[in-house]
C-alpha cells in the first residue's frame, strides 16, 4: 500500500505506529478476530441497494464465455491427461503461498481475513500437494513421481487492458514432482509429457469446434538467458521491476530499450550458437526430445527461445511456451510453464524436482473457437 494512504490514516486516527501495530505487534489469531469485528459491523450497515452497486465490479462479474463451452474444454483437458491423477482444489490456500513461493506480491493476491488467500494460480496449491506427497515415507525415490493435473478458477487483481484477459478465469494446469535421475533424465521426460499433452489436446479439440493450428512450442532455458544477460551487464533483479508477464511484448520492449540481442529463434543449437557442441544441454534436449516430438507432432514447430525475459526469476531451469494461431491468423501463448524451485525449497532436498504447466482454458474458448 502507498506510504501516502499509510501516513493519511496514521494521521486521521491519531495513531502514528497504526500499520506497524497490525502488522508486527498483533498475533495473526488476533488481527484475524478483530478483522472479523469490524466486517461483521460494516456488513450490518449494508442494505439491497448498495449491494446492487457494489456488484457492478468487474470482479463480481460472471464469465462471458458459456459454461457447456468450457465443460466441453475441460472434458478433452482431462481425457488427454489420463495420464495424470485428477484433484478438485480447495478455493483457497495458506496466507503467503504465492508471496512464498513465487515472489507474487500481495496486492496481486485476493486475501482473506482467515489467514487464507485465493488461489491467482493453481501451480503453487500443486506444489504444495506433490510436496505432501512426496515426503510420505518410501514415495522419494526414483520411481515415485508425482503426476497431478487440475481445473481451477483462479483470481488476478493485475490491473488488465487486453482483450479477454478478465479478474477471474479458469487455467487447467499440469504439475509433475519427483526425483532427480541424472543427465537431465528428469527433465527430459516429463517435459515431453507436458508438451505431448498439450498437442494432443490441440488435436481433439480440433474435431470438436476449436482451431488451434500450427502450434509454435518455444523452449527457454533460464540458466542459459541469465548468463547472456550477465554478459551485456543486467542483472535479473533488475527485470522484476520491468517485466510483467501478463503484457505481451515486455520482453522485446526491455531489449530494445538496452539495446541487446538476444537469439529467440533457434531451431539446431549446435549450429546456431556460438561455441555450443552436441554435448550442449540445448543440443542434447533437441536430439534427446524435440526431435521425435517433431516426427509424432509434424504440424507443429519446434524452437529455442533465449530472448524471453518473462518468468526469468520465477522458473528455475528449462520452461515451456505455446502459441498456436487462432482462426483470426494471431498468435497466443496459451501454455506457459517450467521447473520451478519449489518442491526443493518445501522438502529441503535440492534433489526434488518440480515441473507445472497450463493453459488458460476461458481465453482459449474465447480466441480459437471457430464461428
Amino acid at each position: 500500500m502507498s506510504s501516502k494512504i499509510l501516513d493519511r490514516i496514521a494521521a486521521q486516527t491519531g495513531v502514528p505506529n497504526l500499520p506497524a501495530i497490525l502488522s508486527e505487534e498483533l498475533s495473526s489469531s488476533d488481527l484475524q478476530s478483530l478483522l472479523l469485528h469490524v466486517y461483521g459491523e460494516r456488513t450490518s450497515l449494508l442494505r439491497e441497494a448498495g449491494l446492487m452497486q457494489r456488484a457492478d465490479r468487474d470482479l463480481l462479474q460472471p464469465s462471458k464465455i458459456d459454461a457447456r463451452l468450457l465443460h466441453t474444454f475441460e472434458g478433452a483437458a482431462f481425457e488427454a491427461a489420463a495420464g495424470f491423477e485428477a484433484i478438485e482444489l480447495a478455493p483457497v490456500c495458506p496466507l503467503g503461498l504465492s508471496r512464498v513461493l513465487g515472489e507474487i506480491h500481495q496486492n496481486n493476491v485476493l486475501t482473506t481475513i482467515r489467514n487464507a488467500e485465493v488461489l491467482g494460480d493453481p501451480t503453487p496449491v500443486l506444489a504444495l500437494e506433490c510436496a505432501k506427497r512426496r515426503k510420505i515415507a518410501g514415495s522419494r525415490s526414483a520411481a515415485g513421481a508425482v503426476r497431478l493435473c487440475s481445473s481451477h478458477r483462479v483470481v488476478r487483481l493485475q490491473s488488465f487492458d487486453i482483450p479477454g484477459f478478465v479478474p477471474h478465469f479458469r487455467l487447467f494446469a499440469l504439475a509433475t514432482a519427483g526425483r532427480d535421475l541424472g543427465a537431465h533424465a528428469f527433465e527430459t521426460q516429463h517435459l515431453g509429457e507436458h508438451i505431448r499433452f498439450y498437442l494432443s489436446l490441440f488435436r481433439v479439440l480440433n474435431s470438436r469446434g476449436f482451431s488451434f493450428a500450427n502450434p509454435l512450442v518455444e523452449l527457454t532455458d533460464t540458466a542459459v538467458v541469465e548468463a547472456l544477460l550477465a554478459r551485456a551487464g543486467i542483472a535479473v533483479t533488475e527485470l522484476r521491476q520491468s517485466i510483467r508477464a501478463h503484457r505481451p511484448g515486455e520482453s522485446e520492449r526491455f531489449l530494445a530499450a538496452h539495446g541487446i540481442s538476444l537469439p529467440d529463434a533457434i531451431e539446431d543449437p549446435e549450429r546456431e550458437l556460438p561455441n555450443a557442441t552436441s554435448m550442449h544441454p540445448l543440443a542434447r534436449l533437441k536430439v534427446d526430445l524435440l526431435d521425435g516430438l517433431a516426427r509424432e507432432f509434424p504440424e507443429a514447430k519446434f524452437r529455442f527461445n533465449l530472448a524471453r525475459l518473462e518468468g526469468l526469476s520465477y522458473y528455475r531451469g528449462l520452461c515451456l511456451r505455446i502459441s498456436p494461431e487462432a482462426p483470426d491468423g494471431s498468435r497466443h501463448a496459451i501454455v506457459d510453464g517450467g521447473f520451478t524451485d519449489w518442491t526443493a525449497r518445501l522438502l529441503e532436498d535440492r534433489k526434488e524436482r518440480f515441473l507445472a504447466t497450463g493453459i488458460g482454458s476461458e481465453f482459449a474458448c474465447f480466441q480459437y473457437l471457430l464461428g
